[in-house]
């Protein structure tokens, strides 16, 4: 025998009961350790979850307030009412009247007949009510409320909600400049679940045709 074959005679390998051992001990890690991954993993989403309500809580709540604030009038819901819309008398005939409501969980605010959606398709919008709380027809003011929901899909769906309640006080405007056509104050449609109202191009009341349903 040369010493050649001598040598890789003798060349160390791995045994069957070393193999076993190894992937034991590699299956015993691996259950250890990706629990804690995935436990890693669901936390940062939860956290991002709750960040993301949050926030699109704190930007809707500021959004409506500046928004109400310059309004002159409370048109709907009537006052010492609670409604889920809110409808307003602004001095601008582009904006005039500015609308809250929810289409299809959004947030959204219609100004004379345009219709744009305030809310993040990453949260949905519920239980949106306004109570007019006015004292009178010059000191006008709303209490808001809603809720922000967010599903996210892990092993098992974690839902998280909070809800957000606020007030807002008109600035006081004795002389307004708002619907100079004197358009009858907005509302449901009796029996047809369509929110209407009208839009001022004077000397005219036109009924916009902007798509709004009635909560």
């Amino acid at each position: 025998m040369s010493a050649e074959r001598f040598h890789r005679t003798l060349r160390p390998g791995i045994t069957l009961v070393e193999l076993l051992i190894f992937i034991g001990i590699l299956g015993l890690l691996c259950s250890i350790t990706l629990p804690i991954l995935f436990h890693t993993s669901e936390n940062r989403m939860l956290q991002q979850t709750v960040a993301i309500v949050e926030q699109n809580g704190i930007q809707l709540s500021q959004a409506m307030e500046l928004r109400i604030r310059h309004a002159e009038r409370i048109l709907d819901p009537p006052l010492g009412e609670t409604g889920a819309v809110l409808a307003m008398q602004t001095g601008s005939g582009a904006t005039d009247p500015t609308i809250f409501g929810v289409s299809s969980g959004s947030l959204v605010i219609i100004r004379s007949a345009t219709k744009e959606y305030l809310s993040s398709p990453q949260v949905a919008v519920e239980m949106l009510t306004f109570e007019n709380t006015s004292v009178s027809s010059s000191r006008q003011s709303v209490r808001i409320s809603f809720r922000l929901r967010r599903t996210i899909r892990l092993q098992m769906p974690h839902t998280y909600t909070k809800d957000f309640h606020f007030a807002v006080n008109l600035f006081p405007d004795d002389s307004t400049q708002g619907n100079s056509c004197g358009c009858a104050a907005p509302g449901c449609q009796t029996g047809g679940g369509v929110y209407i109202w009208r839009v001022c191009t004077y000397p005219q009341c036109l009924s916009a045709s902007t798509p709004m349903e009635c909560p």
